[in-house]
């Protein structure tokens, strides 16, 4: 061997060998790259990725699901406020609203009567009627009183009509003794009587009706408010359901791509049926939050916004009944009145530019364009919003003959002014007063039936879409959950068996 002089090294000679450590692609790290002669693998990342897949496959699960709760959660919710508390509060002061009109109209008619013993029929209907808007004044009071808790303006409102209702019923009750002390003949109040009376319906109508006005407005808007809530929720709940729900499916498939390049297995079964499944809780939720949304536009747009616009026909029409009595009552301020008349009229069906004497002429005319296209509907008011939402079967039959009731209605009345403007005083008071076939209170009930069932049509359907998303959310909200529990079995079931080859 030749001697190798300092600071040289020999290179071995062909079929020799390197020495250990002395080739540098052998040396450092090198050494350690064989193992039992296979090629070194990083065994411990090849668990450890099966593992972080599966558990953000089962993250997203959890939070898909949970997600899907919540949204079921607070639509179910919603539908508890809208339905127990916030529709009824609603019509709970709508009908007060009515009920504190139509006492003040039976006040006025029991001092018109006087002690005419010609009108003492209409004198028992009109105490019936009085002891009755009494009952469902207090009634609607106390059911608004629980209702008010946690809504400033609805106790305001509140308050300003319990403030109102005892000096009300303080000067109307001092207004009917003081007439019928007095025996006074029809039409011809005792002006003691008639000075209290004044007060007490200019309290009725300056503030207790205003304030019942604002009640009714303040629930209106809470409902509003807990509607626009909900359907943003439900649009937001379906984006992040299908956000999520994508990249469940994303991490399934890639789970499974990868898990079958790894051992070379072309399915696994359990999570292909995780994947048909992720599929299966994306279609329903979605369709959930859909139908969900659907239901709250129905129940609140095609219903509830016609049982408010005719609650508030009924009350408006009780206070443009009240007018008349009034009118007859109290010849003074006869024009005071006959413009209020007016101005409850048009609020009924508005007819805009036209005065009491061409109102009727003008709503045949609007009436006849109706029936010759029912899109051409020239009057608004609550009347017309009615027809512009004419949704259920029957609703158009029964709006029509509201709208015919209340042609009728409107005609008779023009009928007592021309009585009582000919000097025939008592001859107005009996046909305004009366229910009597013909009569003008008549045409009046007859109105007030057809507005009714117009409302009970649309209450009803209101009532179905509550029903309809109260048992969709039953039937659905657990199929969601076991959908994700499944998907979460699944997954485990399906990795198992590889992470199980890594412990042998």
């Amino acid at each position: 061997m030749a001697v190798l002089s300092e600071g040289t090294h020999a290179t071995p000679t062909q079929g020799e060998r390197p020495l250990r450590g002395t080739d540098p692609e052998e040396a450092g790290p090198r050494r350690s790259v064989r193992h039992s002669g296979r090629s070194w693998r990083p065994r411990a990342s090849v668990p450890a990725r099966l593992r972080q897949g599966t558990a953000l496959c089962l993250l997203l699960t959890v939070v898909l699901g949970l997600l899907g709760l919540s949204v079921a959660v607070g639509a179910q919710s919603t539908w508890t406020a809208v339905g127990s508390q916030q529709a009824p509060q609603v019509l709970d002061a709508t009908g007060l609203y009515q009920a504190l009109t139509d006492l003040d109209a039976q006040s006025a008619n029991l001092i018109m009567f006087g002690a005419d013993p010609a009108l003492a029929a209409n004198r028992a209907d009109a105490l019936k009627a009085f002891s009755a808007d009494r009952t469902a004044a207090d009634r609607d009071l106390q059911q608004a009183t629980l209702a008010a808790a946690g809504s400033p303006s609805v106790q305001r409102a509140l308050a300003d009509v319990l403030d109102g209702m005892g000096r009300y019923q303080d000067l109307d009750g001092r207004a009917l003794a003081l007439n019928d002390a007095g025996h006074r003949p029809a039409g011809q109040p005792s002006p003691d009587a008639l000075t209290d009376y004044r007060q007490a319906t200019d309290l009725m109508r300056g503030t207790l009706l205003p304030a019942a006005d604002r009640l009714v407005t303040a629930n209106n808007d809470a409902y509003n408010r807990s509607y626009d809530a909900e359907r943003s929720a439900l649009g937001t709940g379906l984006w992040w359901l299908l956000t999520l729900g994508a990249a469940l499916l994303a991490a399934l498939i890639g789970l499974q791509v990868w898990l079958s390049a790894r051992f070379r297995r072309r399915v696994n079964p359990a999570l292909a049926a995780a994947t048909l499944l992720a599929v299966l809780f994306l279609a329903l939720a979605g369709s959930l939050c859909t139908s969900q949304r659907e239901d709250l536009r129905a129940a609140r747009r095609d219903a509830f916004d016609s049982v408010v616009a005719l609650s508030r026909a009924r009350a408006d029409a009780y206070d443009a009944n009240a007018d008349e009595s009034r009118y007859l009552l109290d010849s003074g301020r006869a024009a005071q009145y006959q413009d209020a008349f007016e101005t409850e009229s048009q609020l009924i069906a508005a007819l805009p530019g036209t005065s009491l004497p061409d109102y009727d002429a003008r709503l045949a005319d609007a009436v006849t364009a109706y029936h010759g296209n029912h899109g051409d509907i020239r009057f608004g008011g609550f009347l017309g919003a009615e027809f512009h939402n004419v949704t259920f079967p029957g609703e158009r039959a029964a709006a029509e003959r509201t709208l015919a009731a209340y042609q009728l209605y409107e005609r008779d009345d023009r009928t007592i002014r021309a009585l009582a403007g000919r000097g025939r005083l008592h001859d107005a008071i009996a046909y305004g007063t009366s229910y009597a076939p013909g009569a003008s209170n008549a045409a009046f009930a007859a109105q007030d039936t057809a507005l009714q069932q117009v409302i009970s049509i649309n209450t009803t359907a209101f009532d179905h879409s509550i029903d309809q998303a109260r048992g969709e959310l039953s039937t659905r909200v657990p199929l969601l959950a076991a959908a994700a529990a499944l998907i979460l079995l699944l997954c485990l079931l399906g990795v198992r068996p590889r992470l199980a080859e890594f412990r042998r």
